[in-house]
C-alpha cells in the first residue's frame, strides 16, 4: 500500500473535498458546520507534492464511481497561477476533468472545482484571509506593533507574515497554543466575515 493509498479514507459521501494538510481539514470542517453543509466529506491529501499521488489513489477506490463532485483546495504560496496549473496537471494525470479557471466547475462526472487561497490572483495562503478577518480587532494594533518590532530587531522582513500574524492573534486567545484549524473549531475566527465570501461560495457550489 502506498502512502497516498493509506491516507485515502473510505468514500462515504458523493461530494468530496480534498484539502492541503490537517490544518486545512480542521478549518474546513468548522466552516462546513458553520454553513450547515452535511453532505461533504473532507479528505486530507497531504502536502502540495502529494496531490498527484492522492488523486491516482482515490480514483481507484471502489466507491469513487458514486462521487458526483470533487473540490480541491490548496494555498497559492508564491503564485496562484502556478498553484492552479499544478492542480490541473494532477487532475489530468488521474484522468479527471480539470477546470480552465480558478473557481470554475467542470460539467463532467464527477464535476471538479478548484479553490486556490487566498484568491483574487494573489500570492498567499489561508492565513492571509484569516489575518484580514481580524484587521479591525482590538488586538490588531498590538500585533502589528509586535511584528514591526521583530522586523526592526532582525533588520529584515518576516518570511511568512500572514502566518506570523495569525499565530500572534491566536496568542491572544484563551487557548493560545492551538493551530489555525483547531482555532476555527473553537470559534476564534469570524467565519461569517466578508473576506471569507470566496470560500463560502466555493463550498456552497460543490
Amino acid at each position: 500500500m502506498t502512502g497516498q493509498e493509506a491516507r485515502t479514507t473510505k468514500i462515504e459521501k458523493n461530494i468530496q473535498l480534498l484539502v492541503e494538510g490537517n490544518d486545512h481539514k480542521n478549518f474546513f470542517e468548522a466552516f462546513l458546520k458553520h454553513l450547515s453543509l452535511t453532505n461533504v466529506q473532507i479528505q486530507d491529501f497531504g502536502g502540495v507534492d502529494e496531490l498527484r499521488g492522492f488523486l491516482l489513489a482515490i480514483v481507484k477506490t471502489p466507491e469513487f464511481d458514486k462521487v458526483q463532485s470533487v473540490g480541491i483546495v490548496r494555498d497559492a504560496e508564491e503564485s496562484e497561477n502556478a498553484a492552479f496549473q499544478s492542480v490541473q496537471s494532477s487532475l489530468r494525470n488521474a484522468k479527471l476533468s480539470a477546470p480552465n479557471r480558478h473557481g470554475e466547475r467542470t460539467d463532467h462526472n464527477p464535476a471538479v472545482t478548484v479553490l486556490i487561497l487566498p484568491g483574487d490572483g494573489r500570492a498567499g495562503m489561508l492565513e492571509t484571509l484569516l489575518c484580514q478577518s481580524v484587521a479591525d480587532s482590538p488586538e490588531r494594533p498590538c500585533i502589528d506593533t509586535f511584528l514591526q518590532c521583530v522586523r526592526e530587531l532582525h533588520d529584515e522582513d518576516i518570511k511568512r507574515p500572514a502566518k506570523a500574524c495569525a499565530h500572534a492573534y491566536l496568542a491572544t486567545r484563551p487557548d493560545p497554543h492551538v493551530s489555525v484549524g483547531v482555532a476555527a473549531k473553537k470559534g476564534y475566527w469570524d467565519l461569517g466575515h466578508s473576506v471569507l465570501d470566496g470560500i463560502r461560495q466555493f463550498l456552497r457550489g460543490l
